[in-house]
């Protein structure tokens, strides 16, 4: 499992370091050296123009460090402080060391005519402004200097964080530097793998600063990664003497005039997941063409009315899948209209099994979003950006400079798992809990990739997996499968149907 810490965290694991036995100094000077040694073994820094931004905290007294260490390297270096003279202890006893070494240093104020052509002609620029603990807005006079860092066609290295960005949330609400290499210090960060920050910070290299693993490891984070590790241990290897009334009975209540695609979709992704059994609950109209397509499943075929109801027989027939089933998935292609709802609404009052529900099941609950707190089954939510934007009232740019949050307190106020797709797929607890998702890509970004996922995640409920488990193990399924696709058939030509025929090969690699 990868270690990924926000900011509290990483505070309590350096208190705890010092409780072993260790000095902040050191690690400020492992952290500092750690990082030059990173560059050096990537260029030669002799006589290169080296710019060191360093803000008044440890973060700063890092950068002090590094510039001390440049200059060891024999590299041309200027530090600019950017905010003042250092403020914490360790930044001004490593600020005192630097005037014996030879190394440039100006104040901002001073340096600020002729800054931005500095950045732009250095070799390399250190910015170690702002740490683990910044959030909100970078102060208006930083903007043209972090964007000069950004842009200047030196290599620009972030110590920890690239300043300007939220390490817990990953948001960055005004200036902040892009770097090409972010060094962490002992562990991955929130922000690492959080978008927009995550695109600000290059290639992030993690490096250990004489903190003891056995620290790193026992630190509690609320955040992890999902890995092929999670899906090992949620599925177990399957008995020679089981039934497919071990794996569990599915209802995917999907489809409608229009949208058997849809229907299918889902269907077919949940018999490659593994469900014993599959029973996919359809208007008639479309029978035909997902049974074609999934003949391996039963159907429960819905008559409708004239007026698109469900006639009397089957809303028994429904009613008696749901009571069966262990597990269900509602929305995929299901409609919008009164009648999809009433559809809805019946399987979830009095239900019982864990639920997914997707698409037109999220758009319907965006407009009755009350009903999740009358629920007592276990439910999982996968909206997109938009389906999310939806179910809060918020703007789509709002939801995705602060996933994380939002998803954390849908999850916690009407106690669901809530998967916020895109990139970096977030899964969310209603305890505080969250996985964040590294495979997938852009050639996912197709109509009906969701629909895959939702059956893929419904076929690991109806195995028995907890809801958290089963929704981050299925999004590192999906995403692995549409990497698989990608290198096959090119992000341009890849389908979602395609995903599904990744899954055997997938199940076989991981043994299960």
């Amino acid at each position: 499992m990868i270690k990924v810490l926000g900011a509290a965290q990483s505070r309590r694991l350096e208190e705890r370091a010092v409780q072993a036995g260790a000095r902040l100094i050191d690690l400020m000077e492992s952290a500092g050296g750690a990082a030059v040694r990173f560059l050096r073994k990537k260029y030669d820094l002799d006589q290169k123009r080296c710019v060191v931004l360093c803000g008044r905290g440890n973060n700063g007294g890092d950068g002090f460090v590094a510039a001390r260490r440049l200059k060891e390297c024999g590299a041309q270096v200027i530090v600019i402080l950017m905010e003042g003279q250092p403020s914490t202890d360790n930044a001004r006893e490593m600020y005192s060391k630097l005037p014996e070494t030879g190394v440039k240093i100006l104040r901002y104020e001073d340096a600020s005519p002729y800054l931005a052509s500095m950045l732009e002609s250095a070799d390399f620029i250190v910015d170690a402004v702002y740490g683990v603990g910044f959030h909100g807005s970078a102060p208006e006079f930083m903007e043209p200097v972090f964007r000069a860092a950004s842009e200047s066609a030196g290599v620009t290295l972030s110590l920890d964080v690239p300043s300007g960005v939220s390490c817990d949330t990953g948001a960055v609400e005004g200036a902040c530097v892009v770097a090409d290499y972010t060094v962490s210090f002992s562990t991955l960060k929130n922000c690492h793998l959080l978008q927009p920050a995550k695109g600000c910070c290059g290639q992030v290299i993690v490096v250990p600063i004489g903190i003891d693993l056995a620290l790193i490891n026992a630190q509690e984070s609320p955040l992890e990664v999902t890995d092929e590790e999670l899906v090992r241990r949620v599925l177990k290897p399957r008995s020679p003497e089981s039934h497919k009334g071990d794996y569990g009975r599915l209802l995917c209540l999907c489809g409608s005039d229009g949208m058997a695609g849809a229907a299918s979709l889902c269907v077919r992704a949940a018999l490659r997941g593994g469900a014993g059994l599959v029973n996919a609950a359809l208007p008639r109209s479309i029978y035909p063409i997902v049974a074609q397509s999934a003949q391996e499943a039963v159907y429960t075929v819905l008559d409708e009315t004239s007026g698109g109801a469900l006639t009397e027989d089957a809303q028994r027939a429904l009613s008696d899948a749901a009571a069966k089933a262990d597990a269900m998935v509602l929305g995929c292609g299901l409609g919008t209209g009164r009648e999809s709802f009433s559809r809805l609404r019946q399987c979830l009052m009095g239900a019982e099994k864990p639920i997914v529900i997707d698409a037109d099941g999220i758009n319907l609950l965006s407009r009755n979003i009350d009903i999740l707190k009358t629920v007592s089954a276990p439910l999982i939510l996968t909206p997109h950006p938009g389906e999310m934007a939806r179910l809060t009232g918020r703007s789509v740019s709002e939801i995705q400079l602060h996933r994380l949050e939002y998803a954390c307190s849908f999850a916690r106020e009407f106690n669901v798992v809530l998967v916020l797709k895109g990139a970096g797929t977030i899964v969310a607890s209603p305890v505080g809990h969250a996985w964040v998702n590294l495979t997938g890509n852009a050639g996912m970004a197709r109509g009906g990739s969701g629909d895959v996922l939702a059956g893929l995640i419904g076929a690991l409920l109806a195995q028995g997996v907890p809801p958290e488990e089963a929704a981050a193990a299925g999004v590192w399924l999906h995403g692995t499968a549409g990497d698989r696709c990608a290198a096959r058939l090119s992000q341009t030509a890849m389908l979602p149907g395609d995903l599904i025929g990744e899954l055997p090969g997938l199940f076989l690699n991981i043994g299960r």
